[in-house]
């Protein structure tokens, strides 16, 4: 009874597994990918439909039990790898797998179906493989590819310079064209930056868009907001004209297509002018004229045509037949005729279709004759001209209807003209000629000889430093060289070009036209290409001629010549905080202080941005440094700007020719190089360039080079500073502190290398990691706060609350725990972004504290717009305690405000008892200083709360 029992349930046990399989089973046929799995022997134990039919594999020959070797075969059979591979293949596989590696793969079949493969390594031995069809994927992704590649093509290849623009107004793309078009920087145009940015760039090329640039931008953000599509001309930086044409995208950006349109301009004003002169031609002709279509239907005709028919404009209109001009015309008793409107139709249309252009009388009924002709035209049509001939049988009044013909053209030439006789007296001139010079009528008139004209002209002031004589003296020599083209320069700064030609049996025709607009402009060209556009200074190009020029006449004639180069301290400020329009009266102002304080003499140029430069010449050093004093003491007193008072500077480096060279690229590195060492050494100053500045760039250079791998190379260590509490005497934290190990140079001090990391943008990266590491240290110590630094750059650089929320997530550091120090030059821009971003932080539960307060301009206006958890007091003040008054002053000054404020206040660089009881006499609610510990490495961190915190309980 029992035996039966138990053969019961050994039964069951061994259904419930199969059942269990035939589910797992059933399950795996019903995905969509294929799946294979394989025992530590490298056989199937699991295989499901998808796998097989994805291969084309028989079920036969692929099934539980069989070797991955046998499947490879049965692929390679199938044609789905190349007999030549398996072994590589195989080998290549089992040995990722065997090093428990999980990969990816693709493999493309003989049916052309590409598959995606992962084969993953199982944890009791064993592995798997997954497939999946990817074959449309792939296809998508090669068309999409080839559109890709013809987009660039073709974007690459457009006559038109094409940029696109996104929603939030910054660069999507933009072709070469486009850069070409205007002369650009590709590393400044580029994907991501602003509108504003391109602008700016834009016009500093010397590109005009006929108005401000500020004003230019905001006008185009107003058409893209509003969405008006509008079409532009501006002028590029050579005077030729580009159309620019906007089109608005769904998403909210723009794209922009630019077209250089000068020849069409110049094309279409040639055209314009054409037309005018035709129009004017045909409405000041004697002639009648008409021009019919080849239905004999009227196209144009001009006044004078309907006057002689008595047609009004109405009764003349395009499209008028040329029968019904007749019948209206005799209506109107312009003529009568034996024949009928019919008759002289049939009349008109004989002549036409055989060409015959010869004239026909028509007896007006005032009693004038009209000579008609009918000139048929190649492609259709016909012109007909209406002559009165009334009076040509008359030779005299013949010859007066010439000549009120050609006086008429004469008088009616833009130019004036001028014919003269072998002997210099007049022929004939038009009205124009004596406009021009204002001459009197009455006394130039045929006959009168050029020298009494210019007598007459210089009489009236219109020639300025010559005498008639003179005049006509160089007039008749010139005349003796042959033809010739001629200006002449008008006491009312006119410009009138004088063109001659002689005529086939003597004399001359003299054609004159005012050029002086035309000279204006080619003027102003010339002086846009060599004049800086904002201050009307010479640019670089200019200053580079004039020291050319000067560093000659040294090398020939002797004596020297000084290159002063300045650079504006605090510039950039100026402009963040007060805006462009701001920083351009800056830079005006200054240009007129430069230009004021130089010698005749003398060349002031503007480089580029804040940077100008003078050329001087004079007794050296002595003339440089005497003014080079006088502008850094002028310029470091700016009037304000924007009702508020502004701080900048200017720093001067000078080079002198002969003793610093004579070659202009060497001397105007020798002023770059003394203008460097002038703004290390504090700014507002000026340097003389030494020989060993040269030496002092390299190694800067040098060291440069190293910053740049010193990440990398794992050089950068961070010690770590205590912090104590006043009241209780209580360990509150440390600053977390940088330092280079240099692997040659020791210790760097970050004093040599920060400023460094700040200009070459290397701070962001060194930034980071000095949170990232200081936060990972700190989450390994009691519950202590650890205060970073960070630099104005860093601050204004994108994607700091990321990186700060990263780095505590990263090391699961609580927020209230980390301590943010900025000092006020990151500040300075005073932006609602500024104080945005300090929110965030401070929404994060991160302390924020103001650093080095009082060393700055030390605004409170920041207190007021942003509560800051903590104020430190500089060192400098701290450390001159017992020698300055001012310094006690400002301590106790800085720890009211604090007190008044709500806001801790931190004494740092404490370092003797007698400062120690100073600061906490004056209300400071913690310090930081050698007096409590040097800072110590991350490893001694440890030993130094303990043996700290048993300092302070005792004390």
């Amino acid at each position: 009874m029992t035996s039966i029992r138990d053969n019961e349930l050994d039964a069951r046990r061994e259904q419930g597994p199969k059942a269990l399989v035939g589910l797992s089973q059933l399950a795996l046929d019903h995905m969509e990918q294929g799946v294979c799995v394989y025992d530590a022997a490298n056989r199937i134990v699991l295989v499901n439909q998808r796998y097989l039919s994805l291969f084309n594999m028989s079920a036969e020959k692929v099934r539980v039990g069989t070797s991955y070797r046998d499947v490879l075969a049965h692929s390679v059979a199938l044609g789905n790898i190349p007999a030549g591979e398996v072994d590589a293949l195989y080998a290549a596989r089992m040995a990722r797998i065997a090093a428990g590696q999980p990969f990816r793969t693709q493999q493309t079949l003989a049916s052309g179906l590409v598959m995606a493969l992962e084969l993953k390594p199982l944890p009791g031995g064993g592995w798997m493989t997954i497939c999946d069809d990817i074959s449309r994927l792939a296809r998508v992704e090669a068309e999409l590819r080839v559109q890709t590649e013809r987009s660039q093509h073709a974007l690459a290849n457009m006559s038109h310079g094409l940029i696109m623009y996104d929603a939030d107004s910054r660069v999507v793309v933009c072709n070469d064209r486009f850069l070409k078009l205007y002369n650009l920087d590709p590393e400044i145009v580029k994907p991501g930056v602003s509108h504003g940015t391109v602008i700016e760039h834009w016009m500093s090329r010397g590109n005009l868009p006929g108005m401000p640039g500020e004003e230019f931008h905001d006008t185009r953000l107003e058409d893209v907001r509003t969405r008006k599509t509008k079409t532009l001309l501006v002028m590029r930086y050579d005077g030729r004209m580009v159309q620019v044409v906007s089109r608005f995208l769904p998403d909210g950006g723009w794209v922009t297509v630019h077209e250089d349109v000068t020849e069409r301009l110049q094309y279409e004003e040639m055209l314009r002018q054409q037309n005018f002169m035709l129009d004017a031609a045909l409405e000041n002709m004697a002639h009648g004229l008409a021009f019919y279509d080849s239905d004999m239907r009227l196209r144009v005709c001009n006044t004078t045509y309907r006057k002689i028919y008595r047609l009004s404009p109405e009764e003349a209109k395009p499209g008028t037949h040329l029968g019904e001009l007749i019948e209206r015309s005799m209506a109107n008793g312009a003529f009568s005729s034996e024949y009928s409107p019919q008759q002289l139709l049939e009349a008109a249309s004989a002549r036409i279709a055989d060409r015959n252009s010869s004239p026909m009388r028509r007896r007006m009924s005032n009693d004038t004759t009209i000579s008609v002709r009918y000139c048929a035209l190649a492609e259709g049509g016909f012109v007909a001209t209406y002559e009165d001939i009334t009076e040509r049988e008359h030779a005299v009044e013949e010859l007066s209807e010439q000549y009120r013909r050609f006086d008429a053209a004469l008088n009616n030439m833009s130019q004036g003209l001028c014919m003269l006789d072998s002997d210099l007296r007049v022929i004939v001139c038009n009205r124009r000629y004596i406009e021009m010079y204002g001459l009197s009528p009455e006394l130039v008139k045929p006959g009168v000889s050029m020298r009494e004209i210019m007598e007459h002209s210089c009489e009236l002031g219109i020639h300025p430093n010559t005498t008639a004589a003179r005049l006509y003296a160089d007039y008749v020599e010139r005349l003796r060289v042959g033809e010739h083209t001629l200006h002449r320069y008008l006491s009312d700064g006119r410009i009138i070009k004088l063109n001659h030609k002689r005529m086939e049996h003597g004399g001359w025709v003299v054609t004159y036209e005012d050029v002086t607009e035309r000279h204006k402009a080619q003027a102003r060209v010339a002086h846009m290409a060599r004049h800086d556009s904002l201050t009307d200074l010479p640019n670089r190009t200019l200053f580079r001629e004039k020291m050319g020029e000067g560093l000659n006449q040294v090398a020939v004639a002797g004596g020297a010549m000084a290159v002063l180069c300045f650079d504006l301290d605090n510039f950039k400020t100026v402009n963040d905080r007060l805006g462009h329009a701001a920083g351009d009266r800056l830079l005006r102002w200054v240009a007129a202080r430069l230009q004021e304080n130089i010698g005749e003499h003398d060349t002031v140029a503007r480089l580029g941005g804040d940077e100008f430069a003078v050329l001087q010449r004079g007794p050296q050093p002595q003339s440089a440094e005497r003014l080079a004093r006088r502008l850094v003491g002028i310029i470091g007193h700016p009037p304000p700007l924007e009702n508020q008072s502004i701080h900048v500077g200017v720093s001067v480096g000078i080079a002198i020719a002969p003793d610093h060279g004579l070659d202009a690229d060497e001397l105007m590195k020798c002023a770059d190089l003394a203008l460097y060492q002038a703004k290390a050494k504090g700014r507002g100053a000026y340097r003389m360039f030494e020989p060993e500045m040269e030496e002092e760039a390299r190694s800067r250079h040098a060291l440069e080079r190293d910053l740049r791998g010193a990440l990398e190379a794992r050089e950068f260590h961070l010690a770590f500073q205590p912090q104590v509490r006043l009241d209780t005497t209580e360990l509150t934290g440390f600053e977390a502190l940088l330092r280079w190990k240099h692997p040659s140079r020791g210790l760097v001090s970050p004093a040599e290398f920060i400023p460094m990391a700040e200009e070459n943008g290397l701070i962001v990266p060194i930034g980071e990691w000095v949170l990232r590491t200081a936060c990972a240290t700190a989450a390994t110590w009691p519950d202590l706060t650890v205060a970073v630094n960070l630099s104005p750059v860093q601050f204004r650089s994108r994607g700091l609350v990321t990186m700060v929320t990263s780095a505590l997530a990263e090391a699961g550091l609580p927020p209230h725990r980390l301590e943010l120090e900025l000092t006020e030059t990151a500040l300075l821009d005073d932006s609602e972004a500024t104080i945005e971003i300090l929110h965030q932080l401070r929404a994060l539960g991160v302390r924020v504290s103001l650093d080095d307060f009082g060393v700055g301009y030390s605004s409170l206006s920041y207190l007021r717009k942003f509560p800051f958890d903590r104020i430190k007091i500089d060192r400098s003040f701290v450390g001159t305690l017992g020698e300055s008054p001012e310094s006690m002053a400002i301590v106790r000054t800085i720890a009211s405000l604090g007190s008044v404020l709500n806001v801790e206040t931190t004494a740092e660089g404490v370092e003797t008892i007698e400062q120690l009881d100073f600061v906490r006499e004056c209300g400071c609610t913690a310090v930081q200083g050698y007096y409590f510990g040097k800072p110590s490495p991350a490893a001694e961190v440890v030993r130094v709360i303990e043996s700290l915190n048993a300092v302070l309980r005792v004390a």
